[in-house]
C-alpha cells in the first residue's frame, strides 16, 4: 500500500513537473521528471508505466533522450518495449544508437520494438541493418524489419536501397527489391531490368513483380525486350503479367498493345512469338485482335495454340465466335478443347449479342463438346444467361443422367433471374425440380423462387 501511495504521489508530482518542462523547459524540473519516469518504469507497475510513457513522448530536450537511453538496458523487457515506443514517438535521432543496440536483444519483443523504432528514427544508414534482418528472420520480427525499411525517411534512402541491390547476396537482394516496390522507387527501373536476368530465380521473379509497380508506359519497349531474353516458363509468365500490368497504365485502351505489336513482326523465334501473343491476350487491347486472328490461321501449331490461349483469356466477348470456329475446325484435340472452353467463358461476358444469337452459340458449343465433362462446362456457362430460351435449353438436359446435376443447377439459376418476367414458365419447371431433385439445397432454392412467384400472384389478385 505504501509503495502504491508513493507511486501515486510520484505520478502527481510527475504531472506537475511534466507541465513545467513542456511549457517552460525548466532543466531542474526536467531532470527530476526524468528521474521519476525511470523510477516508475523500474517499479513494474503497468498502469503507472503507461502514464509515464505517455508523458515521455512530449517531454522536450536532447538531455531527456540521453537520460532515457542510458537506462534502457537496465529495464525489464516489458519496460524496454514501452520505452522504445516512446523514443520512437519522440523522433529524436540521438536515440538511434541505443535503439540499434536493442535490435540485438535476447528478447524477441524488445527486438521487434527496436526494429519498429528504427523505422521512425533511422535514415539511409539503417537500410543495411533492416534488409539483413528481413532476410535472416521470420514472422513478426521480419514483418517489423520490412515495414521499417518501407517507411524510412530521408532523401538518400531510396538511393541506398538501389545501390544495395547491386551489391547484396540473393536473400538480401530480394528484400531490397521488395522495398523498391513498396516505396514505389520509379528510379529503380534500370536496376530491376538487370536483376530480372539474375542467376537466382527468386531474384528474377521478385524483380518482375516489382517492375509491375514502378515501371511506366515509357518503359514498355525495354520490358518487351526483357521478356524476349528470358528463358524459363515461370519467368516468361511473370514477365507477361508484368507487361500487361504496365500497359494497362496507358489511358487509351486502344494503344495499350502498341509496344508488343511493334515488336512482334521482327521476332522470328516461335517460342518468343508465342510469348508475345500471350501478352496480347493479357492486355486485351482490341487493336491486337487482327494479329491474333491471323495467328489462328498460322501454319505453325504452337503459334495457333498461343493465339487460342490468348483469345481465351480476352476481357470481352468479342472473340467468342473466333474461338468457336477454332473449336470446330482445329485438328489438334487440345486446341479444340481450349478454344471451346474459351468460347464458353467469353459468352458468359456477353452483353451485346441478342439472346437468340447467344443461345445459338451455346447450342453450337454443346454439339462440339466431346464428352460429359465439357458439356457440364457449357451448362455452367449457360446458367449465367438470363433468358427464357436459356431456361428452355437447360430444361432439355434434365433427362440426361450424366448432366442432371448441372442441368438442375442451371435451371434454378436461370429461373431465379427471369421469374418476374416469365412467372408461369419458371413455376412449371421449378415445381418439377422440387419434386425430382436429390439436392436439398437446390430444392430449397427452387422453392424460394416458387414462393416469390406465388406471393406476387397473390398481390396481383388482391389489387
Amino acid at each position: 500500500m505504501k509503495i502504491k501511495r508513493t507511486i501515486c504521489y510520484s505520478s502527481a508530482l510527475l504531472f506537475g513537473l511534466y507541465c513545467c518542462t513542456v511549457c517552460f523547459g525548466a532543466s531542474e524540473q526536467q531532470d527530476e521528471a526524468v528521474g521519476i519516469v525511470l523510477d516508475i518504469l523500474k517499479s513494474g507497475d503497468q498502469e503507472m508505466q503507461a502514464v509515464a510513457i505517455a508523458m515521455v513522448k512530449d517531454m522536450p530536450g536532447a538531455e531527456v533522450t540521453k537520460a532515457l537511453v542510458k537506462e534502457l538496458p537496465n529495464l525489464s523487457a516489458a519496460s524496454q518495449v514501452q520505452l522504445l515506443s516512446a523514443l520512437s514517438d519522440r523522433g529524436d535521432a540521438a536515440a538511434l544508437p541505443a535503439v540499434i543496440t536493442a535490435v540485438n536483444s535476447k528478447d524477441e519483443s524488445v527486438r521487434i520494438a527496436a526494429l519498429k523504432a528504427v523505422g521512425q528514427l533511422g535514415d539511409e544508414s539503417s537500410v543495411d541493418l533492416l534488409t539483413r534482418t528481413s532476410a535472416a528472420t521470420r514472422g513478426a520480427e521480419q514483418k517489423a524489419a520490412r515495414e521499417s525499411l518501407y517507411r524510412l525517411r530521408g532523401s538518400k534512402v531510396d538511393g541506398a536501397i538501389l545501390t544495395g541491390i547491386t551489391k547484396a547476396e540473393s536473400k538480401t537482394k530480394v528484400e531490397l527489391i521488395k522495398s523498391a516496390g513498396e516505396r514505389n522507387i520509379s528510379a529503380g527501373v534500370s536496376t530491376l531490368l538487370k536483376t530480372a536476368k539474375d542467376s537466382d530465380r527468386t531474384v528474377r521473379l521478385e524483380s518482375l513483380k516489382v517492375l509491375k509497380v514502378v515501371a511506366g508506359p515509357e518503359h514498355l519497349p525495354a520490358l518487351v525486350e526483357l521478356l524476349l531474353n528470358l528463358q524459363s516458363s515461370s519467368d516468361l509468365n511473370e514477365a507477361g503479367k508484368m507487361i500487361a500490368s504496365v500497359a494497362h497504365k496507358i489511358e487509351d485502351k486502344n494503344r495499350q498493345a502498341e509496344a508488343v505489336l511493334a515488336e512482334l513482326p521482327s521476332v522470328k523465334d516461335v517460342k518468343k512469338q508465342c510469348s508475345l501473343l500471350s501478352v496480347l491476350g493479357k492486355i486485351g487491347d482490341r487493336s491486337a485482335l487482327p494479329r491474333l486472328r491471323e495467328a489462328l490461321g498460322s501454319d505453325n501449331e504452337e503459334i495457333r495454340g498461343a493465339a487460342i490461349r490468348a483469345l481465351a483469356e480476352w476481357p470481352t466477348s468479342e472473340p467468342a465466335a473466333d474461338l468457336m470456329k477454332a473449336a470446330e475446325n482445329s485438328e489438334n484435340k487440345v486446341h479444340r478443347i481450349l478454344a471451346l472452353r474459351g468460347a464458353v467463358r467469353l459468352l458468359g461476358l456477353d452483353n451485346k449479342r441478342g439472346a437468340e444469337e447467344i443461345i445459338g452459340m451455346y447450342k453450337k458449343a454443346m454439339s462440339l463438346a466431346p464428352d460429359a465433362g465439357e458439356k457440364k462446362r457449357v451448362l455452367s456457362g449457360l446458367a449465367n444467361t438470363k433468358s427464357l430460351d436459356a431456361l428452355t435449353m437447360a430444361t432439355g438436359y434434365l433427362q440426361d443422367k450424366a448432366l442432371l446435376k448441372e442441368a438442375e443447377s442451371a435451371v434454378v439459376t436461370i429461373a431465379g433471374s427471369i421469374y418476374e418476367n416469365f412467372p408461369q414458365q419458371t413455376m412449371y419447371v421449378l415445381k418439377k425440380i422440387v419434386q425430382t431433385t436429390n439436392n436439398e439445397a437446390l430444392q430449397k432454392q427452387a422453392q424460394e423462387v416458387i414462393n416469390k412467384i406465388e406471393d406476387g400472384s397473390s398481390k396481383q389478385v388482391e389489387e
